[in-house]
């Protein structure tokens, strides 16, 4: 897009300039003139990738969708995008709309650039190029200084590509003051900017520095090309066929569908080289018709600045509003979806971490009051404390369930990415996690000296996503994961919190958590229960995979087991896995959450007791001992479970 940038600068200020030099400009009659030429075509877009996104995306990619459009209606849709994902994240093909972000960029200059230039032609018309020059320079160190901190906004944001426009720009002041001879030396000069752009494309890369550094290669190519191409002799004859004019007039279209179509490909599985190739002719294909059927009717089209401003404009922003506002009132537009997806969406759409229940008690850093978090029997002598991360949290009514089962008072303090030790690594290895990992030192502390502290807490269960904390790496210079472990400390740390506990006589319980689905069934079900399923998809998964991943966790928890004898092992890991095979659902309805490859749905959660139950009979009574309770019926109450713990 850096070329692009650069040349859009380059033609934009030539047509501003030319205007202020008439004294002809008119910001009304400007921005009318971008908004018929860029607003039907794009419209048109908008609604096909929306109504596709009905037909064969999930109802949360639909209403993500719907408020990406209002983003690009809003021109903000840069600012959206940056919000989420990085431009080079293997997430970023799963937006359907991601090109748009320079569109936003675009539209985000048009408003600027006018108000610059008309304001400078009319009160210091000298001081416009050294203006610009200025605030080229003080882009381009901001794009390097946020490109070098990995800001995803140096990518993303018009501050940081400023430059690009701007280098245009000067261009075309500079072009205002000289006359464009023709001369063969200047077709040489072209194809070498010709050939400097193409060094620049081939060398983007995750590692590139975008927009700073690696932006200037396009950016200086294209200014070559644009200077060279006005005074080449023969360059003129190979942009003047009608192949050339032609591609030239459907180069917008060309931007506006090739992305849709990309993701629409890969959205049917089609990811070979035929199929790239499909989708760049299928692109060719709908941006002539574009340009036939929608551009060309459009800019027959003859209305007043007011009028146009309203049409184009006015209109389809209330009209995108809408569709965003619809969505957010429709859970993602689920009314347009089967009964068997809004189904589903009911049981695993609401994440258990933002029920009502998880605003007193979910990822506290202090710790939550007894009487507002406890889960099972709060009225039992038997008391527990439920220690670990969201994979703890995501098991509320599994031990719910649990505890009305074995008359136990269960107390949930689970905070976000923090596993239960008494003693985290004091920095997170990433930057990106220090806030939380501090947050995590200082609750796990807290939890440590409130269990230690209250005899009447018997059992300890820990739970955690245990592998998310673990350090594989071998040999010298080794540095401290994301979180902060070096290898091995995380099981060091357990076993010293554990030691702890057994020695103040706590009852200690270790969850080995759940399966980790591929990244490929997410959301498999929701697939098979469209209106248009692509392909019928195969919801489980080989056994092999689940025990590859939980081999390391296993041991750990096997080793630490061996040291204390006395500490218990719930196994969890193992449930939705049988006869080789690991499912996703529980009796139809779906074990994980919406969109998540880890987390248990509402469904799962409340039926995962249960299965435990029939999966490992015996294991609950072997760690917890006999008595009145019926784990199995409790196990099967599943609604009671739901409506108690939810409501909490």
């Amino acid at each position: 897009m850096d070329v692009f940038f650069t040349i859009s600068g380059f033609v934009v200020t030539n047509s501003i300039v030319d205007d202020l030099n008439r004294n002809a400009f008119s910001f009304k009659e400007f921005y009318a003139r971008r908004g018929k030429r860029l607003i039907p075509a794009l419209y048109a877009m908008l609604a096909a990738t929306f109504v596709f996104s009905l037909l064969f995306c999930v109802p949360e990619d639909t209403f993500r969708l719907g408020k990406n459009i209002l983003a690009v209606a809003t021109m903000t849709s840069n600012i959206f995008l940056a919000k989420q994902t990085g431009y080079f994240a293997p997430e970023a093909t799963d937006q359907p709309l991601l090109h748009t972000w320079s569109l936003s960029v675009e539209e985000q200059f048009y408003v600027v650039l006018p108000l610059l230039l008309a304001s400078l032609y009319r009160k210091a018309r000298k001081w416009t190029a050294p203006v610009l020059v200025a605030l080229t320079i003080a882009s381009f160190a901001f794009a390097v200084l946020q490109a070098r901190r990995g800001s995803s906004g140096a990518y993303y944001f018009a501050q940081y590509r400023g430059f690009e426009f701007l280098i245009g720009a000067l261009l075309a002041l500079y072009e205002k003051k000289r006359a464009a001879g023709k001369a063969v030396v200047f077709d040489v000069v072209f194809a070498t900017g010709i050939a400097i752009i193409l060094a620049g494309i081939l060398g983007v890369s995750v590692a590139s520095q975008f927009p700073g550094l690696g932006a200037i290669v396009p950016c200086v190519g294209a200014l070559i090309v644009i200077y060279s191409g006005r005074r080449a002799q023969y360059v003129h004859a190979l942009l003047s066929n009608r192949v050339a004019v032609f591609l030239g007039r459907i180069s917008y279209p060309i931007y506006l569908w090739h992305w849709p179509l990309f993701f629409a490909f890969r959205r049917f599985g089609a990811h070979s080289v035929v199929a790239l190739a499909a989708a760049m002719a299928a692109t060719l294909g709908l941006a002539a018709v574009t340009y036939w059927v929608i551009e060309r009717r459009a800019q027959r089209v003859s209305m007043g600045a007011d009028k146009t401003l309203l049409a184009y404009l006015a209109v389809p922003l209330l009209a995108a509003g809408i569709v965003a506002g619809v969505g957010k009132l429709t859970d993602g537009f689920l009314f347009a979806y089967p009964a068997r997806i809004q189904a589903d969406v009911r049981w695993s759409g609401t994440a258990l971490f933002d029920m009502p229940r998880a605003k007193d008690c979910w990822s506290k850093v202090a710790v939550t009051a007894a009487t507002d978090c406890m889960l099972g029997n709060p009225r039992a002598s038997d008391k527990a404390v439920l220690w670990g991360d969201s994979h703890a949290y995501h098991l509320i009514y599994f031990f719910d369930k649990l505890g009305r089962a074995k008359h136990i008072a269960v107390h949930d303090l689970a905070l976000t990415l923090c596993p239960p030790i008494e003693n985290e690594p004091l920095h997170a290895g990433d930057p990106t996690y220090e806030d939380i990992h501090a947050q995590c030192v200082a609750h796990d502390r807290e939890v440590m000296k409130y269990v230690m502290s209250n005899d009447d807490i018997k059992t300890v269960f820990m739970a955690a996503a245990w592998q998310n904390y673990q350090n594989y790496a071998t040999g010298e210079n080794v540095q401290p994961s994301g979180h902060g472990f070096m290898p091995r400390q995380l099981e060091r740390e357990l076993g010293n919190t554990i030691g702890k506990l057994v020695v103040a006589g706590k009852r200690v319980v270790l969850v080995n958590d759940v399966p980790m689905i591929p990244n490929e069934l997410i959301n498999c079900a929701f697939y098979n229960d469209l209106f248009f399923p692509v392909q019928k998809r195969v919801c489980q998964f080989d056994a092999s995979i689940a025990q590859d991943q939980h081999a390391p966790i296993k041991a750990m928890l096997g080793r630490l087991k061996e040291q204390y004898p006395q500490v218990a092992v719930m196994h969890t890991f193992d449930v939705p896995c049988s006869d080789g095979v690991c499912k996703l659902d529980f009796d139809g309805l779906p074990i994980y959450r919406y969109n998540d490859y880890h987390h248990l749905s509402l469904a799962g959660s409340s039926l995962y007791f249960g299965k435990y139950v029939e999966k490992h009979p015996g294991e609950v009574k072997e760690i917890f001992g006999d008595d009145d309770g019926d784990e199995r019926m409790q196990a099967g109450n599943g609604d009671v479970a739901v409506a108690k713990v939810g409501t909490q």
